[in-house]
Order: structure tokens, then C-alpha cells, then sequence
């Protein structure tokens, strides 16, 4: 199998076909789908686009392990600042302006993290970066 660089609009089309993915499977489906991919270094998104997560360290497809830290734990990391920010927002001020603030600040980090994508040499989102993962396209 040959590896190359993935381009970037591949990339955010494999970002956008993940969250069409999970919408469109509820969640769960996507889950157990990932159970089966994670194990070759992939998320079904990148199973379809013939895009591979390759482990810095070994130079081989990234195992189900790093695969589960790089999507649920950064999935969840999301999901948990949301969530605290909500209540805490709430706490301090029910009547929504701090849930707003605190939500666009959420996004505006989501989208710097997808944005390394385009604005980084290595083309590494932030979760790549912190799990030593590089993203490749097979041939």
C-alpha cells in the first residue's frame, strides 16, 4: 500500500462526511461502523474516501487505542466544554447572553482546530497533533 499526502479539501470532506455520517446513522451506527474501521487506522468517513491515520511514531496504520482518544475523548472533550459552559452560563445569568457567548467561543475553538487543515504546513488538526497522528491517502 502507497501513502501520500492527503489533500486538504479531501480532508474537509472527510470532515464533513464524518458529521453527515453520525447525523445520518444516529450515532450509534457510526459508533459501531468506527469499532470495525478504527482497527485499519480509519473513521468510516475516511473507510469511503480511501484516507488512512498513520501513527508518527511506528510509520503504521494507528490502532483502535489512538483512534479512540483522537475522536471520543476529543468528541467528548467538545461535548464537555459545551455542557459546562451551558451550566455555568445558566448559573451566572439564566437569560442566555453568557450560553451564547460562551457557545460562539466553543465553535470559534472547533473551528481553529479544523482550520489546521488549511492554515498548518503539516495539514494536522489539533487532535492529530495531541495523538501523533498524520493523515494519509492511499493510492
Amino acid at each position: 500500500m502507497k501513502l501520500k499526502p492527503v489533500n486538504p479539501t479531501r480532508r474537509l470532506t472527510a470532515w464533513v462526511l464524518e458529521i453527515v455520517l453520525i447525523i445520518g446513522t444516529g450515532y450509534f451506527g457510526w459508533l459501531i461502523w468506527s469499532f470495525f474501521t478504527w482497527g485499519k487506522g480509519q473513521t468510516p468517513a475516511q473507510n469511503l474516501l480511501r484516507i488512512i491515520s498513520i501513527n508518527e511514531k511506528t510509520g503504521k496504520a494507528a490502532k483502535r487505542p489512538q483512534m479512540f482518544i483522537r475522536f471520543i475523548l476529543v468528541f467528548a472533550a467538545y461535548w464537555l466544554g459545551y455542557f459546562a459552559i451551558a451550566n455555568i452560563a445558566f448559573v451566572i445569568n439564566p437569560n442566555g447572553i453568557l450560553l451564547i457567548i460562551g457557545t460562539l467561543m466553543l465553535l470559534a475553538f472547533h473551528l481553529f482546530d479544523i482550520s489546521g487543515i488549511l492554515r498548518r504546513d503539516d495539514r494536522k488538526r489539533l487532535a492529530d497533533v495531541a495523538t501523533g497522528i498524520s493523515v494519509k491517502e492511499m493510492e
